[in-house]
């Protein structure tokens, strides 16, 4: 019940043959003032060397989908992805994207709208006209489940692919792919880089995000 960011360019899916709603809205001063971690998190890598500035960052509709439905009780709810698409911005060029979800729960009420950012996987309470809230003022937030601190943990990408971490030391991690790929990495803050160099970790908002070694991608704390 966790949440999903990509260091690698993925593919984004949208539904064809569907007519599409845009939004673009300028945001707030609070708005543009604030940096969720994952921005953070990839500002700092991309300093650190571990991601080129050139290359893509960005979930796909599955993976924003994914973050969404495992904070809510799958239960009592079902999340489906809209055909809106939601941009933010004063302007084309510093507009943000984000996906649309809507979570109703089993009679088939809306209960509300969630939008994911695209390149960080920050979620929002989205109330329509392009107006984004907070997440914390989602009808089903769950302070507690969203709560995920440091690297320790285990994370399935949506491939199925699970990687299991765990740290004894504040400089160093221990991972293993269900795959049998294993090792330890170097840790600096939210990013590490495996003994071997061959793999890079994003560690950001619940997500880790892996590039090198064959297993690129996102995977979600479960």
């Amino acid at each position: 019940m966790k949440r999903s960011i990509a260091m690698v360019s993925l593919s984004i899916l949208l539904l064809s043959g569907c007519t599409q709603q845009a939004d673009v809205m300028e945001p707030t001063a609070e708005e543009a003032a604030k940096v969720n971690p994952q921005t953070q998190a990839l500002e700092a890598a991309t300093q650190a060397g571990l991601i080129s500035e050139d290359v893509a960052v960005g979930l796909s509709e599955q993976e924003a989908l994914q973050q969404v439905a495992g904070a809510v009780d799958e239960a009592q709810y079902d999340v489906e992805a809209t055909e809106e698409t939601l941009s933010v911005g004063a302007d084309a060029a510093s507009a943000r994207e984000y996906y649309v979800f809507v979570v109703s729960d089993t009679t088939g009420r809306t209960v509300g709208k969630v939008a994911v950012d695209r390149e960080t996987g920050e979620k929002y309470n989205y109330l329509g006209d392009g107006v984004l809230d907070d997440y914390a003022t989602f009808p089903l937030y769950d302070a507690e489940a969203e709560q995920h601190k440091g690297w320790p943990g285990s994370y399935v990408s949506p491939a199925g692919v699970t990687l299991t971490i765990t740290q004894e030391e504040e400089t160093g991690i221990v991972y293993c792919f269900s795959d049998g790929t294993e090792g330890t990495a170097a840790v600096n803050g939210e990013t590490a880089k495996s003994a071997d160099e061959q793999m890079n970790f994003l560690l950001a908002d619940g997500i880790v995000t892996v590039a090198g070694g064959g297993l690129t991608g996102n995977y979600i704390a479960q």
